[in-house]
C-alpha cells in the first residue's frame, strides 16, 4: 500500500493492524462489498458513513491493506492541516484510493474543487474509490453542488451504531486479535463500568493488553477493576 504526505496516521504495532477479521460486522454484506472492492471484482465506488467511532477508518485501512494492487489511503482530517489540495493531483494511476473523513473538507472551497476534479479523473481512469464520512451524501455540508451530486452515485453503506451486545462481541474479537482472552462476563463488566464509546473502549483494551503483559495476569473482573480504578 502507498500513501501520500505521511504514512498511516497512527503508529501501529502488529497487534493493532487494521484487518477485516478483527472488526465486528453487523452487516455481513458490507464485508463482502469491501473485499470485492479491494480485489477489483465488483463495485467501483463505495461511500461509507456513520458516527465518529463507528469504525470507518478501520475499514478504510483494512480495505487498503487487502487491495490486490497499489493503493492510496488519504486521511483528509490530517492532510488539510499539513498539505495543500495539490496533493490530490496525479493519484489516479493506482487501483484503489481510500479517502477518509470527507467532512474535513466541507466548506473549504479549494479542497472541494480539487476533490471534484480528482473524482472525475479517478472515474475516467477506472480507479476504484472508497470514501468515508460522518454524514450521508444528502446531508453532508459540502458547498460544491457538483461534488455532492458525485457522492450520491456511490454504493452507500451506513455503519450503524452498535448496541451493547454487539459492542461486547467487538471487544472480544479485538482482544482475540491481540492474543488476549476476554471472557464475556469481563467484557460485560467493562461496558457497565466504563464508557460505551468504541474509540474509548479500544483505548482501554490497548491499556489492558499492556497491563496484562507487564503483570502477566489474565483479564479477570478484579484485574480490570484495578486498572479502571487506576
Amino acid at each position: 500500500m502507498q500513501s501520500l504526505a505521511t504514512q498511516l496516521p497512527l503508529q501501529l504495532n502488529l497487534k493493532e493492524v487494521y484487518r477485516f477479521d478483527n472488526f465486528y460486522f453487523s452487516q455481513p454484506e458490507l464485508k463482502g462489498a469491501l473485499i470485492e472492492l479491494a480485489q477489483s471484482i465488483d463495485a467501483s465506488f463505495i461511500y461509507l458513513w456513520g458516527e465518529q467511532g463507528a469504525g470507518k477508518s478501520h475499514l478504510l485501512m483494512a480495505t487498503a491493506e487487502n487491495a490486490s494492487k497499489n493503493t492510496f489511503y488519504l486521511p483528509l482530517a490530517d492532510l488539510v492541516q499539513s498539505a495543500s489540495p495539490d496533493i490530490l493531483e496525479s493519484i489516479e494511476n493506482v487501483a484503489l484510493v481510500c479517502i477518509d473523513d470527507l467532512d474535513a473538507i466541507a466548506g473549504k472551497a479549494e479542497w472541494e474543487e480539487a476533490l471534484f476534479h480528482c473524482f472525475n479523473r479517478l472515474q475516467h481512469s477506472g480507479c476504484k474509490l472508497l470514501i468515508s464520512a460522518t454524514h450521508n451524501p444528502a446531508t453532508i455540508a459540502l458547498t460544491l453542488a457538483d461534488l455532492r451530486s458525485r457522492m450520491g452515485t456511490a454504493l452507500i453503506y451506513q455503519l450503524d451504531a452498535l448496541d451493547d451486545a454487539e459492542k461486547q462481541q467487538a471487544l472480544i474479537i479485538q482482544a482475540q486479535a491481540r492474543g488476549l482472552e476476554l471472557p464475556e462476563e469481563v467484557a460485560n463488566y467493562v461496558l457497565r463500568h466504563h464508557s460505551r464509546d468504541m474509540q474509548v473502549l479500544m483505548t482501554l483494551l490497548q491499556n489492558l493488553d499492556k497491563a496484562s503483559m507487564i503483570e502477566k495476569r489474565r483479564l479477570t473482573i478484579p484485574f480490570v477493576r484495578q486498572i479502571l480504578n487506576g
